[in-house]
């Protein structure tokens, strides 16, 4: 009591530990030596925490985020590891540091606490920050970034090495580039343009902006669609649809090659499948000494082609439709007539298949009004002509404005081919290049 009295007499009221002072009586009572011991301490103070930036988009390298579709199927290459960030998205903003907490000395005086450190944040490219810079906005779209207090937002988006399942489907706002592989089963998706330094499997691929491949193995399943122009070293069994030019190095074989622009195979043959293209075709070889069929077309804008196709094909169904169902009306009517007390059943079935018949009728007359209504655009670029610079096999199929003819034998080029407009059938005349158009040549 007399060692609690006199730290009270020296205003030590808050200080006092009382946990020490019994245990140091209790240890002088079992007659301990002491040497010293702690009545009285003062604490410590508490530095703030420091200010930080809050991330309110994904950027590359966060947890992967897996979301299923309406059926409740999980795409496991659909990882969703960034944000897609467009113009003006609020992308995060920053928080001030907290005040720390006071310390006291042993005689019981405050110590003051120092504050938390501040946050620098730096607006890096596509970035701009406002409300006193603690606020980050996208100037562009693209991806975010966030390395040394640095946001920032970029329009590239680069995989070192093959694509895989760590790196899963690409959706970007911008250009992406590959330096490796892109395995089956993949999807690339980009605003601006995609470059592949490997090899393609059965893939898809799709760009806005222009798209370069080393080659593609598409096993009938992969696509390629473009809407700028395609380059490429070698193309098997891939259906593309490209709305600018198409460059292939090496080879077209068993693919279906459409282009609003020119289909240019540099070095190789085009082997197999169906190539159109609205400005032109160049090829050093077409077909190969087996027959196989080759199609060539040029001149046509796929786009409207593929419509018209779609309609006649749909008229065709819905034709066939209404015979199949004749066949089943016609029968059922003579039944009802010569047993008018057939029942409901009877009847309810007549109804049903007459509805059924008004319905496919129609769709009959929206179809047919449309491909009646509807004509081809033209373009002054169109250009019916196909260059064929080595040879050009047995068993290919040229289609040239209202000209469709199989080649029967071998013709050596160089040589250009056009529709003779007057007389009907192919022209095949020396070669000339592919911006002299078919029109000037007749």
């Amino acid at each position: 009591p007399t060692l609690i009295w006199n730290l009270l007499q020296n205003n030590l009221v808050s200080v006092i530990d009382y946990e020490g002072i019994y245990d140091f009586c209790a240890d002088v009572d079992l007659g301990h030596s002491q040497v010293s011991a702690a009545v009285a301490h003062g604490n410590e103070p508490v530095k703030g925490e420091d200010g930080w930036f809050e991330l309110m988009v994904k950027v590359s390298g966060d947890d992967h985020e897996f979301k299923e579709d309406e059926t409740g199927y999980v795409d496991l290459k659909n990882l969703n590891a960034y944000s897609i960030i467009e113009p003006d998205q609020k992308l995060g903003m920053l928080h001030s540091p907290k005040k720390g907490i006071p310390g006291m000395t042993v005689m019981g005086e405050p110590i003051p606490a120092e504050p938390g450190d501040e946050f620098v944040l730096l607006g890096g490219e596509g970035v701009e920050l406002r409300y006193d810079d603690r606020v980050a906005f996208a100037t562009k779209e693209g991806r975010a970034l966030f390395e040394k207090n640095t946001i920032s937002v970029v329009d590239q988006l680069v995989v070192q090495g093959d694509l895989d399942l760590k790196v899963g489907n690409i959706d970007f706002n911008g250009f992406v580039e590959v330096t490796g592989d892109v395995p089956d089963d993949f999807c690339i998706k980009a605003t601006k343009g995609i470059k592949i330094g490997g090899l393609v499997g059965a893939s898809h691929i799709e760009s806005d902006g222009s798209i370069e491949v080393t080659s593609m193995a598409g096993k009938e399943i992969g696509t390629i669609l473009c809407r700028g122009d395609l380059r490429a070293g070698f193309l098997n069994q891939v259906t593309v649809e490209s709305y600018g030019d198409v460059y292939v190095n090496n080879e077209i074989r068993n693919s279906v090659i459409k282009s609003t622009g020119q289909i240019i195979v540099e070095n190789g043959a085009i082997i197999g499948g169906h190539c159109l293209a609205m400005e032109g075709i160049e090829v050093k070889t077409a077909g190969t000494s087996s027959g196989q069929k080759t199609r060539l077309t040029a001149g046509v804008y796929f786009p409207d082609s593929d419509r018209f196709e779609y309609l006649r094909n749909e008229l065709k169904s819905v034709n066939r439709q209404i015979d199949a169902l004749n066949e089943g009306l016609t029968p059922l009517k003579k039944y009802i007539e010569r047993h008018p007390s057939c029942g409901d059943t009877s009847n309810k079935r007549l109804d049903i298949l007459n509805e059924k018949m008004a319905h496919l009728v129609e769709e009959k007359e929206h179809f047919a009004a449309e491909i009646t209504a509807s004509t081809p655009q033209q373009f002054s670029s169109q250009n019916p002509k196909i260059n064929v610079q080595y040879k050009l096999m047995e068993g290919v199929l040229i289609v040239l404005g209202n000209s469709v003819e199989e080649i029967k034998y071998l013709r050596s080029g160089p040589i250009s081919i056009i529709e003779n407009s007057e007389n009907g059938g192919l022209r095949f005349l020396d070669i000339s290049h592919l911006k002299v158009k078919a029109q000037e040549i007749e």
